[in-house]
């Protein structure tokens, strides 16, 4: 941390050189610019003088032109007893405080210079140097100009060096988070002496250690899995040769039970493990048909609840195609949709709708079951989470149809939400991104 403060320190205190330096510069060179020494002045009044007194006032004229052209500025000569020899003073040369267009006061006196030239027989002359306007009305422009290009070049190196490594560890940090577990900050990044380089080299650090823990989840996930299912396998043969051994109706039944309870803890098995696999590195993603692929859905479903006499139907046409893992995203929509037809039971209504709104599909999911009730709205996407008696009554899950779906949308980076029907019922509304 000491070491980052130093270098922020010594890059602004170099910027603010930087930029001291180009103004002080700019004024000395406008300065310079503008300035005749008093000597060079000196010997140009001689001159001029000289000429004059021997050769008269045409020669005057044509050197004074010469020398104005050297200088860069205008000449005005006077003799002791004030009558100009060149063109007179502007009116309101003498006016200090006379104020210029642009509201500063006039330059002519405060920039002009003054030289005393003796001349033969000791007679005294008067000479006045103005620089050119030109020159003065830039110069305070042309220093804040050069200021504010130093301003704006030193800071954009302390924004580069600063958010540079930030934003490369920003980038990594947002493919790491969606799911490329091999996402790494370079090594120049993290080699660093700084704090930045710290960071990068602990962000990595980290990445090889969450890499590490969900490999072993994963792994543990599939291990359990097997040891699991390997002794309910053999519970299973062993009521299979009991059954065989004609048993009193009171053991059959026992033997019965026994084997629903089998079921389902397998069942609850295979459910835990996909839940644990779902994420969005696992999906292979490609350009789905969404209505084509929704109707063979919704036929599918409609011919599993055919015999409970639930209508299963779907309006809308838009949109045409999403990009998504179409296994994934059926698992997704077929759990709303049993979960749909389920309660809404015999002789129920399941409507699926499709919109296009803002760049999302829309996908809605309606029944006309009992609800939910709204604090419990939210808690029904909870990993194991028991809704309302109405919905749960004899239901025989395991709460974790709802989880599976939501953990697949957002693998999507999409949404799913649930309200309540005005008309009764539940509706649940999937969105996820166009292509």
């Amino acid at each position: 941390m000491k070491n980052t403060f130093l270098r922020v320190f010594l890059v602004v205190l170099l910027s603010n050189i930087v930029v001291v330096s180009i103004g002080l510069g700019m004024v000395q060179f406008i300065q310079k610019r503008n300035q005749v020494s008093a000597d060079v002045l000196g010997d140009v009044g001689v001159q001029l003088v000289a000429g004059y007194e021997k050769f008269g006032l045409t020669s005057l004229q044509e050197e004074t032109k010469k020398a104005e052209k050297r200088l860069s500025g205008t000449i005005y000569l006077y003799q002791e007893n004030g009558s100009s020899l060149l063109k007179s003073l502007p009116r309101n040369f003498r006016e200090q405080n006379a104020p210029s267009v642009a509201g500063r006061p006039s330059a002519d006196f405060l920039h002009s210079q003054f030289i005393q030239v003796i001349g033969g027989n000791n007679i005294q002359y008067l000479l006045i140097f103005k620089p050119n306007p030109e020159i003065n009305s830039l110069a305070p422009e042309v220093v804040v100009g050069f200021s504010l290009l130093g301003l704006l070049v030193s800071s954009g190196v302390l924004a580069y060096w600063l958010l540079g490594p930030l934003l490369k560890l920003q980038r990594v940090a947002r493919s790491f988070g969606q799911g490329d577990m091999a996402a790494r900050v370079d090594n120049k990044l993290a080699r660093r002496s700084d704090a930045v380089g710290k960071l990068a080299l602990e962000f990595n650090e980290m990445a090889v250690r969450i890499e590490t823990l969900l490999s072993s989840k994963e792994r543990l996930m599939r291990d359990v899995s097997h040891e699991l299912r390997t002794p309910l396998a053999r519970i299973e043969v062993a009521l299979t040769i009991a059954e065989d051994k004609h048993g009193s109706d009171a053991q059959k039944g026992y033997l019965c039970r026994i084997r629903t309870e089998l079921h389902e803890l397998d069942e609850l098995i295979g459910q835990v493990l996909t839940l644990s696999r779902l994420e969005a590195a696992s999906l292979l993603k490609e350009e789905v048909d969404l209505q084509c692929w929704l109707d063979e859905i919704v036929a599918d479903v409609s011919f599993e609840s055919q015999l409970k006499g639930i209508s299963v139907s779907k309006i809308g046409s838009l949109p045409k195609t999403i990009l998504g893992d179409p296994l994934q995203l059926r698992h997704a929509i077929e759990n709303v949709l049993r979960n749909a037809c389920f309660y809404a039971g015999c002789g129920g209504v399941i409507e699926l709708e499709t919109q296009e709104k803002s760049g999302y599909a829309h996908i809605y999911v309606r029944d006309n079951g009992p609800g939910v009730s709204d604090d419990k709205l939210e808690k029904i996407f909870h990993a194991f989470y028991r809704s309302s008696e109405a919905r749960e009554a004899n239901s025989g899950g395991f709460g974790v149809g709802l989880t599976i779906s939501q953990r697949i949308i957002r693998a999507h980076k999409g949404k799913i939400t649930a309200k309540n029907r005005e008309q009764g019922g539940l509706e649940v509304c999937f969105q996820l991104p166009l292509v």
